[in-house]
């Protein structure tokens, strides 16, 4: 058996770039940048006004006792005033109207007296330049605003578009082929007498999907050599394949040899770690091969662990798996040689978090699996924790608020 951070450096060493792809920016969201993005206009593209009021020459409100300002005219949002405008002179101007060249101060509308027209009096401590966003206040032409390989979020997204960047390059999602196999599975609608329900594929694939990858679920196969290479036929056109059971020593585990027949480089083979103990890695031509265990909670975690950042490394996000310190509620005996991820609950009181392990860590147990929101981290040979002490823990709303 090899380590969890070993595993894990042998998986990243194996992957290849993809090329990037043109999408449509409004369709972005959750995609990884492949270019810098430049800003293609100025924002705002003009001097406007950010109050409601009247637009003035600064010069003019020096002798405003002397001499009114004449209202000529207004300048409203996509509506700009384009008349000459001359000294003794200004305009009514709305919220983020452009603001002519020759007028440098906004009065707000409640700070001032108009008379037939005029303005005749202000109590506004006026300055040069007050409430004008000027051009390119928010970013300007050709400025770097976000770096390549940065997690396009809706604020993001915003922002692209208000560049003026109707398409963006992104990183290519990663494919991911999924195959659950087992006799004792069936389809889920159907009459079950003998077998359980295949909840594996549509587990993997929200997960996977959320992490950012494409999955395509190649269904189930049944535990002989002839069903495995059928489903099999195809694998090259994905760069990952997940099977999910078959991965142990029994006599119907049959995936790591059939994988072999079909030319399977095998690289590992069991990895220190409960659960998830027996899975498979390997590379077949350029598809790389993950043989996950077929009980739930394994597979679960080791879609955390292992593809979480495998499918980061291939969209080049930088992914680093966040810990916590979180306080237990309850003891727990020492740990073995293998790296044991808990599921158990956690919640924040008083300013700190605190945990509570499920008595039960059955790996088939999918009930405790949906009712946890976290893992707790067992470093190999780790000594008995009591009530109190503090434990490392991944938060499942951390990787993703679908997890």
């Amino acid at each position: 058996m090899i380590s969890v951070n070993k595993a894990i450096k042998i998986i990243l060493n194996e992957v290849k770039n993809l090329p990037k792809e043109k999408i449509l920016t409004e369709e972005s969201l959750g995609r990884i940048l492949s270019e810098n993005i430049y800003s293609k206009i100025n924002n705002p593209p003009e001097n406007v006004s950010s109050m409601d009021g009247y637009a003035v020459k600064y010069s003019d409100l020096k002798s405003l006792d002397k001499n009114t300002i004449k209202i000529i005219g207004e300048s409203a949002a996509g509506k700009p005033f384009t008349k000459e405008i001359k000294n003794n002179e200004g305009i009514r101007i709305y919220t983020g109207a452009t603001v002519p060249n020759k007028l440098n101060t906004i009065l707000l509308q409640e700070r001032v007296i108009i008379k037939e027209n005029y303005i005749i009096k202000t109590n506004q401590n006026y300055n040069v330049d007050q409430y004008i966003r000027k051009k390119g206040f928010n970013f300007k032409n050709k400025d770097l605003l976000i770096k390549k390989n940065t997690l396009i979020n809706s604020r993001i997204l915003s922002l692209i578009i208000s560049a003026n960047h109707k398409f963006v390059y992104v990183n290519k999602k990663p494919k991911i082929a999924i195959l659950a196999t087992g006799n004792e599975l069936q389809k889920t609608g159907k009459s079950i007498k003998n077998g359980i329900i295949s909840s594996n594929s549509p587990l993997l694939s929200s997960i996977l999907n959320s992490f950012g990858a494409e999955t395509t679920d190649l269904g189930i196969a049944k535990d002989t050599k002839t069903s495995l290479k059928n489903k099999l036929n195809d694998i090259n056109k994905y760069n990952i394949l997940i099977t999910t059971g078959g991965a142990s020593v029994g006599k119907h585990d049959l995936v790591k040899s059939v994988l072999i027949e079909l030319g399977m480089k095998l690289i590992f083979w069991k990895v220190a770690m409960r659960p998830g103990k027996p899975l498979i890695f390997g590379k077949l031509k350029n598809t790389l091969i993950l043989g996950f265990p077929g009980n739930p909670v394994s597979t679960f975690v080791s879609a955390v662990i292992f593809a979480r950042p495998l499918i980061a490394k291939y969209l080049k996000y930088l992914h680093k798996q966040n810990t916590i310190k979180a306080i237990l509620t309850k003891n727990l005996n020492s740990n073995d040689e293998r790296e044991e991820y808990l599921r158990g609950k956690c919640y924040f009181k008083n300013n700190k978090y605190y945990i509570t392990p499920f008595n039960l860590q059955d790996s088939s147990l999918t009930l405790y699996l949906s009712q946890a929101n976290s893992l707790i981290i067992r470093k190999p040979f780790d000594e008995k924790r009591n009530k109190g002490d503090e434990v490392s823990i991944i938060q499942f709303n951390d990787l993703n608020n679908n997890i």
